[in-house]
């Protein structure tokens, strides 16, 4: 055997096990059903650094009475919605954006470089294409998916818990006022009730 035959074999298991490291890589990254990032992946682009005055913008996305569609229609149905959901959100953000899954029903956009009243705009976007869909098919009356969203400003050096954090009050303060509808980070200000 030459020496330029072992180098070429080398060189075919070394491209072999890139290819293996490379799909591993993916599948811990990203979650499976959707094809999104995983929570882990997302968070830890969010924990990217920013330069001074450079701001990034986080939206948590939730499907309102998403255990009704489970209930009624079965989790088949349930992961198509989750599916559907997650096609908006390619399709409504730009190819630098980040897209996650963070948990069963919940996903997470984090908008590079982009600013309160922009996210707004595209929060309003993915809410209305999500609601304007044509979901679950076969039935009767087709099931009717809608989303409240959650956004907040990623500032310069800011811990990716406490903008999630942030970002799940205005989940809340949506859900609070009637779902189907977005919710920022100066108004859940506003909203949240300090206990005593």
């Amino acid at each position: 055997e030459t020496i330029q035959e072992t180098c070429d074999k080398l060189e075919k298991s070394h491209a072999a096990l890139k290819e293996a490291h490379d799909r591993i890589n993916f599948v811990t990254s990203h979650d499976q059903m959707t094809g999104l990032l995983s929570r882990g992946e997302f968070i830890a682009r969010m924990d990217r650094s920013r330069d001074e005055g450079e701001c990034d913008t986080l939206l948590l996305i939730d499907p309102d009475h998403f255990s009704s569609i489970n209930d009624e229609h079965g989790h088949s149905k349930g992961d198509e919605a989750l599916v559907r959901i997650a096609k908006a959100l390619v399709y409504t953000t730009r190819p630098g954006d980040s897209i996650g899954r963070l948990g069963g029903e919940e996903f997470g956009v984090l908008l590079r470089d982009v600013r309160k009243e922009q996210a707004i705009t595209i929060a309003e976007n993915i809410r209305r294409l999500v609601e304007g869909g044509p979901w679950v098919k076969g039935q009767q009356n087709g099931v009717r998916v809608t989303v409240s969203i959650g956004g907040a400003e990623i500032p310069h050096n800011a811990d990716p818990q406490d903008v999630l954090r942030a970002a799940g009050r205005c989940v809340f303060a949506a859900k609070q006022r009637g779902r189907n509808r977005v919710s920022f980070d100066h108004e859940a200000a506003k909203l949240r009730v300090i206990t005593p």
